[in-house]
């Protein structure tokens, strides 16, 4: 084997250490939550040494941080589905439900946990709600300018849908006990934020 060769193999593996150690957080905080992902779980949980962990990441806060910009990601690239057209607010209601019930439970685990997250995963929160809330505004303001809903507000609209999906998600035990909250709710979440917006 060349010496590029086995540099390039490193990397590999490297990387595929990585996405175990990330796979494996996400599993671990789904079922005990941010509290319970230390790292010692999470590298029981792949079946590697402790050290590993931190050959791959600084520090906890660090994992963590990436643990909650892969829930990030992946509820964004739902949602980038629909940056191909210039989606209704209908269309980007759906792609929201559809991205939070992908990863309710993780997502659950990080609204209830946020305010005990490191700074940057705070942060990863913050940016993805952004996201949401940017592709709301701009779809109520082509549904605002065919007159097809009521002056309340762009920045009051996404506020309003994602306090309601959020609390949704923070009291799923209660609004849906042992099922998916999105899948029992979200419909009657989305046809209630539309009826407030009707002319």
């Amino acid at each position: 084997m060349t010496p590029q060769a086995a540099t390039t193999q490193r990397a590999l593996q490297r990387e595929t250490t990585r996405r175990q150690l990330v796979a494996a957080g996400l599993r671990v905080v789904a079922k005990e939550g941010f509290a319970g992902a230390s790292t010692a779980a999470i590298a029981r949980a792949t079946g590697k040494a402790h050290g590993t962990v931190f050959l791959h990441f600084r520090t906890r806060d660090a994992l963590v941080a990436e643990l909650v910009a892969e829930v990030g990601r992946a509820m964004s690239n739902r949602l980038a589905e629909l940056e191909r057209e210039a989606p209704t607010l209908a269309n980007v209601l759906d792609a929201h439900l559809r991205a939070l019930a992908d990863h309710e439970v993780l997502y659950a685990r990080v609204l209830c946990e946020a305010t005990t997250l490191p700074a940057a995963a705070r942060a990863q929160v913050f940016a993805l709600q952004s996201g949401i809330a940017s592709r709301l505004r701009r779809a109520y303001a082509r549904a605002r300018a065919r007159g097809e809903v009521r002056d309340i507000g762009s920045v009051v609209l996404a506020n309003i849908w994602i306090s309601l999906t959020n609390h949704y998600l923070m009291n799923r035990d209660l609004f849906a006990p042992g099922a998916s909250v999105i899948s029992k709710c979200g419909s009657a979440l989305k046809a209630q934020l539309l009826e407030l917006i009707r002319p």
